[in-house]
């Protein structure tokens, strides 16, 4: 995803591009003007540096334990741009319980959520009745989601989180199409980009195999009418932002708000007719979005392409 990004800022011609990289990944090859490698013990320290010496700052990262929400803060806190949701976005949509109730008050089709502790969850499953879905309050790609089908099955789920969180979600589980909204959000608007298929294996635990742009659904509409509820709902969303949705043939289900660039970046670079990281930066610079995009045929994307070499751009 970073080596993607890069290429359309490279593309556009509009900037000179600093990039991070973790040291561990330094035969990873990068587009941009200069290229810093992080060593663990002086990352904090490197990136206020460069964020101090920079104009605009895109930060890739997951929003698993407040880490893009953390790094989102310090480039507000040094005055900069930040080509991306604030860091109160990323707080309010990386916590799935807040999103579920955020979407449940506002009237938008979501699968009943409970927040029970880990060993409320095992007396509290069979009441509630299986086939379950577990997950964690916050997370990324599938992480630490489960389904369980009976009580071995979700003590096995439960293990994968160990050691134990504080709490947990349990859900009904739905079948249904897997997908995901990418849209362009600035201060004064919202649109929609794709429908796109998400590829997941569900077990114990599920996987998040990649998918597909975009995706041809009978819900298309809809999903894009809920995605943008979503994120009006969550203050200081910018830049590109994704939703997950779970689509069947009567409803479509808003799961969650991925506050940051989603995987499904790499293939709507393919297929659509804007440059997109030219997009970003008048989306969340000048509050533009596009008049207008075309979609031409399909392209298809794996895991391997979720945050690459891990940083800031």
């Amino acid at each position: 995803m970073l080596r993607a990004v890069l290429n359309d800022f490279r593309l556009w011609g509009g900037v000179s591009l600093i990039t991070t990289r973790d040291v561990r990944l330094a035969g990873f090859s990068l587009c941009a003007d200069r290229v810093v490698n992080l060593h663990r013990e002086e990352y904090l320290r490197t990136l206020n540096d460069l964020v101090a010496d920079v104009d605009a700052v895109l930060v890739i990262a997951p929003e698993s334990n407040g880490v893009l929400a953390r790094l989102s803060a310090l480039v507000e806190e040094r005055g900069r741009l930040l080509l991306g949701s604030s860091a109160e976005g990323v707080s309010v949509a990386g916590d799935k319980w807040d999103c579920f109730r955020r979407f449940s008050e506002n009237n938008l089709p979501t699968p009943r959520t409970w927040r029970l502790s880990c060993a409320e969850a095992l007396t509290a499953a069979e009441e509630i009745g299986f086939p379950l879905v577990v997950k964690p309050i916050d997370g990324v790609g599938c992480e630490g989601v489960s389904i369980a089908s009976d009580s071995s099955s979700l003590r096995m789920a439960l293990d994968l989180l160990h050691p134990w969180p504080e709490s947990i979600l349990l859900q009904p589980y739905l079948s249904g199409t897997h997908a995901s909204v990418s849209l362009l959000v600035s201060e004064t608007g919202v649109l929609p980009l794709s429908l796109n298929e998400q590829v997941l294996s569900v077990g114990v635990p599920f996987l998040y195999r990649g998918g597909t742009v975009p995706l041809d659904h009978m819900q298309r509409d809809s999903a894009f009418e809920y995605a943008e509820r979503a994120v009006s709902l969550a203050p200081g969303l910018r830049g590109y932002v994704g939703v997950d949705m779970l689509l069947t043939e009567r409803e479509s289900y808003t799961i969650e708000i991925n506050p940051r660039l989603t995987t499904s970046y790499v293939g709507l670079r393919q297929v659509i007719d804007i440059n997109l990281a030219e997009a970003i930066w008048r989306a969340c610079c000048d509050c533009v979005l596009p008049q207008k995009i075309i979609l031409s045929g399909t392209a298809s994307f794996d895991n391997n392409e979720e945050f690459g070499a891990d940083g800031l751009a």
